[in-house]
């Protein structure tokens, strides 16, 4: 039944409107691949409106302009699209692959088909041949590939051999029944190159001292990362989730596709989800095709969300603090920061619920889980640069800080393809007072940037070739705990003012540059640290003109990692704990991660063991469905309820909202992974258009009609 919130506007009353508020109002407004010069838009008025560029906003428009939704609008606050997907990961992060369906898996295979074909796929098992199996709880595992032997003791029994697409990734982090920390393989005849033991969701421990040159017939031996300490890492925990194929592949070549010539190995999974690793600038051509294609309008430099008309609970129209005015039957907020449901008057929230509010473990402040043996003050007692010393809630307590946010830097050793890391400009060596502490003033200065905090995330391909005998490296940085993340800096940014965001940003550029200079110089960082950042620079070929500020230093990732900011408080509010089952059953995507939220609170230790000579760092939540801690991020895969995508009933009936969705803290932190906000907007776009069509409010949409639809668009529903 329609009410009158959800009436929809005929289209001369939207253009007449529009043409009153906006006559000779500037935008930027292209369907183009590549951002365009300013000019005046001739409509402003659109049958769905999606505010915010994120993978999210990009795939919501996408996806409503291909449902027939008619004149499709993307509205960014900036120039380039796709946020963080193309902003500055380079490694999407889809926990478990196999959940990814629909126009985000369109998305990553036409990123990967940018590198070429995909290899064929393997021949089938043989089924004569005998395999060793080691045990995984109740199922067993082939851990040696066309090689005879029995089955491990391990097991306690019979193993049934799993099929060749059902291989657990377990691969060199299993503990061997003989207490080995190395697994041996050996590889059959005939299939003799360079080999890596790869698995998407372990690439984060594998490097290049762990690819070995073997031949026909030949042992070879992959150590176990000494961070593995025992065999309830990573994926060893997930029994009894569905089983995690094993990926076995070449080593990278420079197009980061294996060996050329060379077949793949047996065991290669040719339906695993491809371009998981990527250049950030082939990803942003991707989505700007894919929305030229759609014939989706890309408004640019759409500078933040000043007002907006509204009549009972209808959302009528944006103004842009630009002065842009929009109108639309239907808006999509695709933002990080919730800003056009803010807008509209939807409730919502920042920072951390308590624990007694929705009964979840992973909520409020949290304990302290470092514990850094370091004088946090000053000789006068004032604390030293990145410390706080402001007053804490007590443990399990509501907050409203922020976990930390970064700039995730693309870096290369490829001579002709970087710029070494500057002085930045104002540097002050005693901001980085906690680093010469914590280093002991260079007598415990890390080995590397990877034990400093600041590991590589790939190789991503690339066509360098510049870097002599070896090949060149080319990746997306992970900076955690005491590198790049910017603890204590992001709190108030969910609901700052634009010009307090803008500060943060800049903060957060001016810290990054200085921690890396203090690395590449400070004796206290040691020669280690030095040598390797007098080797691996910024990419030039990455992040170029125009900037999103003009002021970001040369080849500076767009997009700041805005982790977490606002959430929308629906009628239903996903929490840690699993829906209803009649809430679940309105699944219109998967998500398959862990709670994974990072530090919040770098502090001073003012009371208790080590007082005033130790600092804490809180806020890490890394806890499985069952609420328990957890050492890895995959878990089973869990449904994305519709509901959660919905302000209130009595607050916005015409307003999807798939990124800063109705959710917990807790919660959130399990689905804030760019591939899964793609999937929720591919629902949101789709359900917008069946809003459109049909005159309804966006929370009278057809559930079942949505999940048809989304089926038939290679959406991924069930497990």
């Amino acid at each position: 039944m329609q009410g009158s919130a959800g009436r929809r506007w005929s289209r001369v009353s939207r253009v007449v409107l529009a043409v009153l508020l906006v006559w000779g109002l500037c935008v930027t407004v292209t369907s183009a691949t590549t951002p365009p010069p300013r000019v005046t838009p001739s409509l402003t008025a659109f049958d769905v409106l999606v505010y915010g560029g994120t993978g999210g906003g990009c795939v919501a428009a996408i996806a409503a302009a291909r449902a027939g939704a008619g004149a499709v609008a993307l509205a960014i606050p900036e120039l380039h699209v796709g946020g963080m997907t193309t902003g500055g990961l380079q490694h999407a992060d889809p926990g478990n692959e196999s959940t990814v369906g629909g126009i985000a898996a369109e998305f990553f295979a036409r990123v990967e088909a940018h590198y070429g074909p995909p290899h064929p796929p393997p021949p089938p098992p043989d089924p004569n041949a005998k395999q060793t199996y080691a045990c995984l709880a109740a199922r067993c595992v082939p851990l040696d590939f066309g090689e005879s032997g029995t089955t491990d003791g391990m097991c306690g029994g019979e193993c049934t051999p799993l099929a060749q697409n059902e291989w657990l990734a377990v691969s060199f982090l299993s503990k061997l029944s003989n207490g080995n920390t190395t697994l041996t393989v050996t590889l059959p005849p005939g299939q003799a190159t360079s080999w890596i033991k790869k698995s998407e969701r372990l690439s984060r421990y594998l490097n290049a001292s762990m690819v070995h040159e073997v031949t026909d017939g030949q042992v070879f031996q992959l150590a176990r990362p000494a961070a593995v300490v025992d065999a309830t890492y990573d994926l060893i925990t997930l029994t009894p989730t569905p089983l995690q194929r094993l990926v076995l592949a070449t080593a990278l070549d420079n197009t980061g596709r294996g060996s050329s010539g060379n077949p793949p190995p047996p065991g290669l999974d040719p339906g695993a989800p491809p371009g998981w690793l990527y250049e950030a600038h082939v990803a942003e051509e991707v989505f700007e095709q894919m929305l030229a294609e759609a014939n989706v309008t890309i408004l640019r430099n759409l500078t933040g969300i000043a007002s907006a008309v509204k009549s009972e609970t209808t959302l009528h129209s944006i103004t842009s603090v630009s002065g842009v005015t929009l109108t639309a039957s239907v808006f999509v907020d695709g933002s990080y920061e919730g800003d056009l449901a803010w807008a509209g008057g939807a409730k919502m929230v920042w920072g951390r619920e308590s624990t007694a509010e929705y009964g979840e473990l992973g909520a409020g402040r949290q304990p302290p889980s470092i514990t850094y043996h370091v004088d946090p003050f000053w000789a006068d007692g004032t604390v030293i640069p990145h410390v706080s010393d402001a007053p804490l809630v007590p443990v399990g307590a509501a907050d409203d800080r922020i976990e930390v946010y970064d700039f995730r830097l693309c870096m290369t050793d490829s001579p002709g393809h970087r710029i070494l890391v500057q002085k930045p400009e104002g540097y002050n060596a005693s901001e980085w007072e906690f680093w010469r502490r914590l280093y002991k003033n260079g007598t415990a200065a890390p080995t590397s940037l990877k034990s400093a905090g600041l590991g590589c995330l790939g190789p991503i391909p690339n066509n360098y070739s510049d870097c002599g005998a070896h090949k060149c490296t080319k990746c997306d940085m992970l900076g955690m705990e005491h590198a790049t993340d910017l603890l204590n800096g992001a709190w108030g940014y969910p609901n700052g003012t634009l010009e307090e965001r803008s500060v943060i940003r800049d903060a957060h550029i001016k810290y990054t540059m200085g921690l890396l200079y203090f690395w590449a110089t400070d004796p206290a960082a040691g020669e280690a640290l030095h040598s390797e950042l007098a080797t691996v620079g910024h990419c030039t070929d990455e992040y170029g003109p125009p900037q999103t500020v003009a002021t970001d230093p040369p080849h500076w990732p767009y997009q700041l990692y805005v982790r977490e900011a606002r959430r929308l408080v629906g009628d239903f509010v996903w929490t840690e704990h699993p829906p209803p089952a009649a809430i679940a059953a309105r699944g219109v995507g998967l998500g398959a991660y862990s709670f994974d939220c990072h530090w919040v609170t770098l502090y001073a230790n003012r009371s208790g063991p080590g007082a005033s000579t130790s600092i804490y760092a809180e806020g890490r939540v890394n806890r499985g469905r069952d609420g328990k801690p957890t050492s890895g991020v995959l878990q089973q895969s869990f449904p994305v309820p519709y509901d959660a995508l919905l302000p209130r009933r009595a607050e916005l009936t015409n307003v999807v909202v798939p990124v800063a969705c109705s959710s917990s803290h807790v919660r959130f932190n399990a689905i804030r992974m760019e591939p899964v906000w793609m999937v929720m907007g591919h629902a949101a776009g789709v359900a917008a258009a069946m809003a459109v069509r049909e005159g309804f409010a966006v929370q009278d949409v057809d559930v079942p009609t949505l999940r048809a639809s989304l089926l038939a668009q290679k959406q991924i529903l069930t497990p």
